[in-house]
């Protein structure tokens, strides 16, 4: 393999289709969803009532970025800021939100399964493992 694919590349460009693949897939079921709105509202679907520092944490966003991200989900009616004291909000899905998330997770799923079409159970296991050791080697450098 040439020296041009790394390891850094190669996760970069999987991460794109699948994006790309999810915003396509969404789209044409009609729920306008994008990837990085869809990433939040899922985190919020299993784990409600997340500030928005946590979000940030755990999908490894820039918190500007996740702010900008529920400011587009306040506006589609899927999720809501309550104050829990002076300057700290809690994120929760509403119920536009969880009606929407069935149907987006079942496209989701498509879009993994199609992705690891050809793979074994076993390899995938690997690869989602690599992965996780990968991130948690380096996460706190």
């Amino acid at each position: 393999m040439e020296d041009i694919y790394s390891l850094g590349l190669f996760v970069h460009r999987a991460s794109i289709v699948l994006a790309k693949a999810l915003n396509a897939a969404l789209a044409e079921a009609g729920i306008d969803l994008p990837h990085s709105q869809f990433i939040v509202l899922r985190a919020l679907y299993y784990r409600d009532g997340q500030s928005q520092l946590d979000i940030a944490k755990l999908l490894s966003k820039d918190a500007a970025a996740i702010k900008r991200t529920i400011d587009c989900l306040c506006e589609k009616g899927l999720v809501e800021r309550q104050t829990v004291r002076a300057m700290k909000n809690s994120i929760h899905i509403t119920d536009k939100g969880h009606d929407t998330m069935p149907a987006a997770l079942d496209i989701a799923q498509q879009v993994i399964n199609k992705a690891f079409s050809g793979v074994s159970d076993m390899q995938r296991d690997k690869i989602l493992k690599t992965l996780d050791y990968i991130y948690k080697n380096l996460q706190n450098e």
